[in-house]
Formats: C-alpha cells, sequence, structure tokens
C-alpha cells in the first residue's frame, strides 16, 4: 500500500461498500420490501460499514499510522491546555536526564576510564607472547 494513494484508496473503499449496499438494498427490494425495510435488512446482512471500513483499513497496515497521528494529536492538544504542568514536566524531564548525564560523564572519566586501561595492558601482555 502507497502511502501517499492513500485518500485515493479511501474514496476507492468508499465507493465499492456503498455499492455493496445498494446491491444488497436491490436484492432486498425484490423479495418485496420497501426501501426503507430494504436499506435495513441491507444494513444488517452486510454489517457495520464503518467497522468494515476500519477492519480493511488495518488489513492494508497504515491504520497503526493514524492512531499514533491521533494521540500525538491530542497530547499535544491536552499539553496545551495545562501550560503549568507541560513546563513542570519539560523541567523535570531536562533535570533528569542532564543529571543522569553528568553522573554518567563522572562515573566514566574516574571509573571506566581506568578500567580499560587496566584490562588493555592485561590483554596485551597475555596474548603478545
Amino acid at each position: 500500500m502507497r502511502w501517499w494513494r492513500r485518500k485515493q484508496r479511501e474514496q476507492d473503499l468508499e465507493r465499492e461498500l456503498r455499492s455493496d449496499l445498494e446491491l444488497e438494498a436491490e436484492e432486498q427490494r425484490e423479495k418485496d420490501l420497501s426501501p426503507e425495510d430494504a436499506r435495513h435488512t441491507a444494513l444488517r446482512a452486510f454489517g457495520n460499514p464503518t467497522y468494515v471500513k476500519e477492519e480493511i483499513c488495518t488489513i492494508w497496515g497504515w491504520m497503526w499510522f493514524e492512531r499514533r497521528k491521533q494521540d500525538l494529536q491530542y497530547a499535544i492538544r491536552a499539553l496545551r491546555k495545562a501550560p503549568v504542568f507541560t513546563t513542570a514536566a519539560v523541567l523535570t524531564l531536562a533535570l533528569g536526564i542532564g543529571a543522569n548525564s553528568a553522573i554518567f560523564n563522572i562515573l566514566h572519566a574516574l571509573v571506566l576510564r581506568s578500567l580499560a586501561g587496566v584490562r588493555s595492558r592485561e590483554t596485551r601482555g597475555r596474548y603478545s607472547k
């Protein structure tokens, strides 16, 4: 499925579902049902068109993208509505990331770098014979 042709595929799917419902309603009208009853019977026989459309989109494989996009839009909307919470969350994340980075840099400079030198000399001595 090409993502740039998604709108065209959705329109094609919508037309196909509509024609399937119309054909089913026509078959029901041939059984001497009123047009309204034929339409309702066709909908019952066919199932929920929205559900069918969602299932087909899931099979096509890009429904996950739509859901992630909706989730992201909702998150941005929620964060815009609560600027104090947003500021506190961003500052907390920045402080946490900065503290972790600083602790790792200190640990790396004091402990890990010196261990790498000791192990490399030991390894050279063992395998250079």
